[in-house]
């Protein structure tokens, strides 16, 4: 900042100082006195704030633009001009820079007492240089006249988008280079600071009556202009009065004096505030020369002068001169006016009372060809040309002190000429007449914002830049279904759960716990509905509401009757209507008034339920996403599905806001828009692929999976906003259900707001019955066959597709093997139908590779054979869950052989093992360790315990689990590790059909594990006949036990005898013993792994010690 006092002192007339030189891109012309807003591109904004970078140092926004770019590398980005451009300025310059602040405050009579480095923008000062190259000098003139000049400006402020820059430049002084210099960044500039004007009072009162000359044309053009597009564009009009000014315009030279003067606003007032301006000139005889030569560059930069004239004034240092330059200039201005006025009434008088029909035809046929030629020649020279920067036409705006001039909308009077638009805007038009005073979902604000903006378009041309904007937002608005409810019942409270349950029954075999669940959900929103409506009832509040609504529905015609006379701003007039399309659409308002009117109740009260929201999670192919069709259909909804898989912008969900270019609502109002509904049942599929909540990612754009919050919240939901809507919209009556395959990976606000309901993988046995009641009927349909019994595929054929070229939970992978099997037997039937061949309808076992291919490769060969007797030792076979949500048996494998190091044992893990699965092989070794070291084990002779410890010392151990390129993770493979240990120290081998599955810890202790029923389905299908879980997990084999029969009395019982360690009841495990051929066998602790894998007579020692630690 800096500091002045008063002081009274002589000052010379001229200033030499160094300055920064700048060349704009455009033929924009800066005049002293005016305030410009010029666009840059970021590279040439941040290559000219780079050169001021060590005077703006404490500006956080120079700061981080000039972050993006690396100007103090030689490598960073340069164009034709950056080079010189990022060249920080010199001392000489800054020391210009304070020379000229100095200089000013003495013109103003203040004596400049210093500069604080604190002060911003201060010593942001440069001379701009005008661009020779881009301005048509006149007649006559050398552009070497030119060249030196300059305008000496300040950068007052920045704003930055996404991707330009637009600097604020105040334009201070005029000057001109005082010399030629080898530097194109800096130069001498020679400074005028001489205002004296030679005879003052005479040229005063030139400029003062040029302006008053100029001041009646304009305003004379303006009114004949306005009148004569009135008239052009009034149909209903009676012309009884005189046209004179019917074709001004066509006048190009009119419509473009129009354009300048008042086709924006900021230009308009502009001109405004400058006749306010010359008014005070003129009735005050004290006016300092400075002030005078003000209003001079001012009015040249407002009136339509063109680029070569103001740059005449920029170039003329001698006051008087320059004002004898403008008055000359005005005086032509006022000229072209007169002519203008004299051409267009000799037109008017040829046209409208000489000429015949056809020579108008003709006049009015050429100028649309004239029109369509220059059409022609601009997307030509658009195409051709590349887009120049910092243009002077609406990205630099004018401004001063009290008001500013800019060309950035376009200004109508009256209704304008959009007679053609008026037919686009009748959807619009009847939604705001007749529809949205109606509709209870939007508030009074928001029907006011809505009726704002309509209004702003019907007073708008179509060629402002807001009005394409505005349409389609109001567009959007109509089209959503406001009010409107789709639904087989009339309430939730007359939802038929019969009929919805043998829904879910057609459309899916098997799922009953699934199945069971979504009937509860229907019940518990019928029995919300029914005790809201009683509560509805007896509330005092709602009754009045309910008054209210009737009230309503009685004093449609009423209201209807009033519409005409109403001047609120819902209504508005329309002149296109005629009475017949008034009745209609009176008439359709009242019927859908009195059809909304009647679902208004059972919508508040629904209002108060707030039911669960549902995710179902489970491994793809599933059936997830066709429940939830099941369940649209079974209670009449529209169903729509939202994928949410990698979106990562919040605005996906909550809409882009309409300032942005291509904005448009989120997914949930689309959704809504598609249904033509306010109650469908939208499914937000994939809803844990949303990026945020738990992921690592950069939240530039936003949490999406924070926006579902809302969106998903039954407190929050009603008042859901989207950025593009602007206002709160109604989400209550829509029923969300999301499906995940990881719920894990949702974020934890998101979860809690949803009950989880697992779709669990298929067995073979369901795969089997849904291949042949839905999938081998509908492959059928679709590969072309005219009946159903053309392909027979029995149970075993069934089963065999299913376990030899299948590897999934799901059934898409199966349905697509019988698509391929459908496509070769309709070859086969197109082929008999000529009678050449006979057609089988009979799918054999032995017809599957001809039709499938070679099946997957078995794991049989992997796990019962060995090479070798030895290689028995330290193989173990464990349990795993895929990431597709199915199971499967893995192979552990150990080797060991002695080493000379005497610090073992030493363990080394291969196939790509993840950290907590190598730690839990840790564990285990070192529990295998103890146990040898504390003599624990029953080995007989004695001989072989020292032996082992010895042996255990020198011990190198290399684990490998098979499948090497597959990730493997996870605690559950601690039994199974350290069992693969013992059995390579002791030499024992482990049986091949059995397998195990369990977390361990370093005392023993065996803990429960996820994914029981896959894990043990995996192991069933790799032919194993025992399987070893924790003994925790036996309540997951009683939970699915009831599941599968369907019988949930005994659950009870169960729970009871599981909790006594030596349970009694083993219904359970005989049922999967019977279904699967397997055994279910139980570890709490590994010395329980030990017995049901070699017996009792190892774990002898280990009885001792427990009866020696009771005793103790």
């Amino acid at each position: 900042m800096y500091h002045f006092k008063n002081q009274q002192s002589d000052m010379g007339n001229n200033q030499k100082i160094t300055l920064p030189l700048y060349t704009l891109d455009s033929n924009l012309i800066l005049l002293p006195g005016i305030v410009y807003n010029v666009t840059f591109p970021r590279l040439k904004a941040a290559a000219l704030l780079y050169r001021f970078k060590d005077q703006t140092s404490g500006i956080a926004l120079i700061k981080n633009l000039l972050a993006e770019y690396e100007f103090d590398n030689k490598n960073a980005p340069k164009d034709s001009n950056t080079d010189e451009l990022t060249r920080k300025i010199s001392k000489e310059a800054e020391t210009g820079i304070r020379e000229y602040y100095s200089m000013e405050q003495k013109s103003k009579n203040q004596q400049f007492l210093g500069y604080e480095t604190a002060s911003g923008f201060d010593l942001l000062l440069l001379a701009i240089v005008p661009n020779l190259d881009k301005i048509s000098v006149a007649s006559g003139r050398n552009k070497n006249d030119y060249k030196d000049v300059v305008t000496i400006v300040r950068i007052m402020g920045i704003a930055d988008d996404s991707n330009n820059v637009r600097i604020t430049l105040q334009a201070l002084n005029r000057g001109k280079i005082a010399s030629e210099t080898s530097k194109g960044y800096e130069g001498k500039i020679d400074v005028n600071w001489n205002f004296a004007i030679r005879d003052r009072d005479v040229l005063s009162k030139k400029l003062y009556a040029r302006f008053s000359q100029l001041f009646q044309r304009v305003d004379e053009f303006l009114k004949d202009y306005r009148t004569s597009l009135n008239n052009s564009s009034d149909k209903n009009k009676e012309k009884e009065q005189s046209k004179d000014g019917d074709l001004l315009i066509l006048n190009p030279l009119a419509n473009a004096l129009f354009l300048h003067l008042a086709g924006s606003k900021d230009y308009a007032s502009a001109y405004s505030n400058l006749q306010k301006l010359y008014k005070t000139l003129a009735s005050n005889f004290k006016i300092e020369s400075k002030t005078i030569l003000r209003f001079v560059d001012l009015s040249c930069a407002i009136v339509p002068f063109p680029a070569q004239q103001k740059l005449d004034i920029l170039n003329i240092s001698d006051p008087s001169e320059r004002i004898k330059a403008f008055i000359g200039m005005i005086g032509g201005l006022s000229d072209v006016f007169d002519n203008l006025k004299e051409n267009n009434l000799f037109v008017n008088n040829w046209f409208n009372n000489e000429a015949t029909y056809l020579q108008k035809a003709n006049v009015v046929a050429n100028q649309l060809r004239s029109i369509r030629l220059l059409l022609d020649s601009l997307s030509n020279s658009k195409s051709n040309k590349p887009g120049a920067t910092n243009k002077p036409s609406r990205s630099q705006n004018l401004i001063r002190s009290r008001g500013k001039a800019g060309n950035n909308d376009n200004y109508n009077d009256g209704d304008g000429n959009g007679n053609n638009e008026d037919d686009d805007l009748n959807v619009i038009h009847d939604f705001i007449k007749n529809r949205l005073p109606h509709i209870s979902s939007i508030s009074d604000d928001s029907k006011r914002l809505i009726v704002k903006d309509y209004k702003r378009i019907r007073n708008s041309p179509p060629g402002n830049s807001d009005f394409h904007v505005i349409r389609n937002y109001l567009e959007t608005v109509a089209d959503l279904p406001w009010d409107r409810y789709i639904s087989k019942f009339s309430s939730s409270k007359d939802i038929d759960l019969a009929m919805a349950k043998k829904q879910l029954d057609d459309d899916h075999y098997g799922l009953e716990y699934v199945k069971r669940r979504l009937v509860q959900y229907l019940v518990v929103l019928k029995l919300l509905d029914m005790n809201a409506d009683k509560n509805f009832e007896q509330d005092e509040n709602t009754k009045a509401r309910k008054s209210e609504l009737s009230n309503k529905t009685k004093n449609i015609n009423e209201s209807q009757k009033k519409e005409s006379s109403d001047d609120s701003s819902i209504i508005i007039a329309h002149e296109g209507d005629d009475n017949s399309s008034n009745a209609r659409k009176i008439n359709d308002t009242k019927e859908y008034m009195e059809k909304s009117a009647a679902k208004q109740k059972s919508v508040m009260v629904s209002k108060h339920n707030k039911s669960p929201l549902i995710l179902l999670a489970g491994p793809p192919g599933t059936g997830k996403t066709s429940l939830a069709k099941s369940i649209a259909s079974a209670l009449g909804r529209s169903f729509q599905r939202v994928s949410l898989g990698g979106v990562k912008d919040e605005s996906e969900i909550r809409g882009h806001r309409r300032t942005y270019v291509g904005a448009m609502p989120g997914v949930i109002v689309q959704a809504l828009r598609k249904s033509r509904s306010m109650n469908p049942v939208i499914l937000l599929d994939e809803i844990d692929k949303v990026v945020g909540g738990n992921m690592s990612y950069s939240k530039v754009n936003g949490d999406p999976a924070a926006a579902l919050l809302e969106v998903l919240d039954p407190e929050q939901n009603d008042t859901f906003t989207d950025h593009y809507l602007g206002f709160p919209i109604d989400l209550s009556q829509v029923i969300f259900i999301c499906t995940a395959n990881e719920p894990s990976n949702l974020s934890k606000p998101l979860w809690d707001r949803l009950e989880m309901i697992e779709v669990s993988a298929y067995d073979h046995e369901e795969k089997v019955e849904i291949g042949t009641r839905y999938l081998l009927p509908r492959q059928i349909k679709r590969n072309g066959l005219p009946r159903l019994d053309l392909v027979k595929i029995d149970k075993p054929v069934m089963k065999k597709i299913i376990l030899d070229y299948t590897r999934e939970a799901g059934v898409r992978s199966f349905e697509r093997r019988l698509a391929t099997i459908c496509r070769f037997k309709a070859v086969e039937y197109s082929e008999s139908m000529d009678g050449s061949r006979e057609y089988e309808t009979n799918v054999k076992v032995t017809d599957l590779p001809k039709y499938l291919g070679v099946p997957y490769p078995s794991l049989s060969s992997e796990i019962y054979d060995s090479p070798l007797e030895t290689s028995k030792f330290g193989v173990v076979n464990g349990l795993s869950y895929n990431s597709d949500g199915s199971g499967s048996v893995l192979v552990f494998e150990s080797i060991g052989f002695p080493t000379e190091n005497k610090n073992g044992p030493k363990l080394s893990m291969t196939g790509r093992l993840g950290e907590v699965l190598m730690e839990s092989a840790k564990i285990g070794l070192t529990f295998v360790r103890s146990i040898v070291y504390k003599d624990l084990l029953n080995l007989i002779p004695m001989r072989i315990q020292e032996n082992l410890v010895e042996k255990l010392r020198s011990f190198e151990i290399n684990l490998h689990v098979p499948s090497g390129s597959i990730q493997k993770d996870g605690p559950s493979a601690g039994i199974t590790m350290t069992l693969s240990f013992l059995s390579l120290l002791l030499e024992k081998p482990v049986p091949s059909d059995l397998a195990m599955t369990g977390e361990i810890t370093l005392r023993g202790l065996v803990l429960p594990i996820g994914g029981v029923r896959e894990k043990v389905l995996g192991a069933h299908l790799a032919g194993m006949k025992r399987v070893i879980i924790p003994r925790e997990n036996r309540k997951d084999v009683i939970q699915e036990y009831c599941r599968a029969t369907n019988d949930y009395s005994q659950m009870n019982a169960l729970l009871e005898d599981n909790a006594d360690s030596k349970f009694t009841n083993w219904a359970p495990e005989a049922f999967w013993k019977a279904k699967f051929g397997i055994e279910l066998l139980y570890a709490k602790e590994f010395w329980d792994v030990i017995k049901h894998v070699w017996g009792d007579g190892l774990l002898v020692k280990v009885e001792q010690a427990r009866m020696l630690d009771y005793h103790l």
